[in-house]
């Protein structure tokens, strides 16, 4: 048997919808799609093998939202030994759907899913709550033998972040999709250009978006992110979608393959297709990837921090403010520290300033950078925070724990 192709090789067609495709087959619509899916077997390795047929190069499994947590909110049950037996179980069925008849198989990633709610939504979960039931689930995709993993569907950075640190930590490669409105912005603010800047430096194998819109909106969120993304981009938008003006927009497959050209032309090179993308979507795109030249940035700058909503380039000479006090005034502080500096240093004490650093940080329009003398601090601060932070090296804590605490975070030392 041929060799799968490899995330490090781009381009690649990923898959196309699973969801929408079951509900198609007959899934009602307040079915836990995993549950319907293990009930199914024949059905999803049919829709699976089709993809393939068409062209895919990746298959995700039907484990969308196969986490603890997504399971207890659809009313099933959620022990470790239910999420470690179902992931494995709906993996075998892509495992079996990728082996082409050709004797080349499909790449396999296990699939994690933004849980949907804000963080400050009253039933939100809590960063370590996700955290966890991630971790649970890809240690689950993991021992079922999965060539990687996808986050995908995530409506924040703060989601994104707790996916990914999970999604590593199993030592396969990670991409990572957020989903936009027709304004670039998830659930939460995010948009893609800080989300790139942030999840590359965290260890993410390729970032991206899914789902969202039809294809035309993300060519220029696409072009804003190519040079200053180190790690393959990804377009996966959907081929219907709800219209503001008709209600509904279904694209046939040449109109999606259409509106994909110019995601190729900004630079994503990993693609496929989201909600209503069939297997004919994905062959009229096969062929569009395969004629189409791979467009890669002439010069990458990385050297960038992130918010959620915002990536801020440093200049060589940074000005920065005074340790600001993380209280209730916060805010206020930041934007002030606007008229003077370049940077904005914050100073957490306990993690209560950890909470409240995370909670006014968007207000700022500086480089946030973080100062804590105690390391268990900063990492809390850095483990948490919905973007790339800067570290102040000027403290207590020992230089080479910071230094290991940046690099575990992706954060810039300063």
């Amino acid at each position: 048997m041929e060799p799968p192709p490899s995330l490090l090789h781009p381009p690649l067609l990923l898959d196309g919808a699973m969801g929408t495709t079951l509900r198609g087959a007959g899934m009602p619509a307040d079915a836990c799609a995993e549950i319907w899916a293990l009930a199914h077997p024949a059905l999803v390795i049919d829709i699976q093998r089709r993809f393939a047929a068409a062209g895919s190069d990746v298959l995700y499994t039907p484990t969308f939202g196969a986490n603890r947590l997504s399971l207890l909110r659809s009313g099933e049950q959620a022990s470790p030994s239910r999420v470690r037996d179902l992931n494995r179980q709906l993996a075998a069925l892509t495992q079996e759907a990728a082996v082409r008849e050709t004797g080349r198989r499909c790449l396999v990633a296990g699939n994690l899913s933004g849980y949907g709610l804000p963080p400050d939504a009253e039933d939100a979960p809590s960063f370590d709550e996700l955290l966890a039931a991630y971790s649970e689930q890809a240690a689950a995709l993991k021992e079922a033998g999965v060539d990687c993993l996808v986050c995908e569907t995530m409506t924040g950075l703060s989601e994104a972040r707790a996916a990914l640190l999970a999604a590593r930590e199993t030592g396969l490669p990670v991409m990572v999709t957020l989903t936009v409105n027709e304004e670039g912005e998830t659930l939460t603010g995010a948009r893609l250009l800080p989300a790139v800047i942030t999840l590359q430096a965290l260890g993410a194998a390729a970032v991206g978006l899914n789902c969202s819109a039809g294809p035309a909106s993300m060519a220029e969120w696409l072009e804003d992110a190519l040079p200053y993304a180190a790690v393959p981009l990804i377009a996966k938008p959907s081929a219907a979608f709800p219209n503001r003006e008709h209600g509904w927009t279904a694209l046939d497959p040449a109109a999606f393959a259409a509106g994909m050209e110019p995601l190729l032309d900004a630079g994503a090179v990993l693609v496929g297709g989201c909600c209503g993308a069939g297997p004919e979507h994905l062959a009229l795109l096969r062929g569009l990837v395969d004629r189409h030249p791979t467009v890669v940035s002439t010069e990458i700058d990385t050297d960038a921090a992130a918010g959620e909503q915002e990536a801020f380039f440093l200049s060589d000479d940074l000005d920065p403010s005074p340790p600001l006090v993380c209280d209730s005034n916060l805010s206020d502080e930041l934007i002030e520290a606007e008229d003077e500096y370049n940077v904005a240093v914050v100073h957490v004490t306990c993690v209560q300033d950890v909470d409240e650093l995370i909670r006014q940080a968007s207000m700022s329009r500086l480089p946030t950078a973080v100062h804590a003398d105690s390391v268990l601090l900063l990492e809390e601060a850095l483990r948490r925070y919905p973007g790339r932070l800067l570290v102040d090296t000027m403290s207590e804590a020992d230089d080479s724990l910071i230094g290991e605490l940046a690099a575990r975070y992706g954060a810039i030392l300063f």
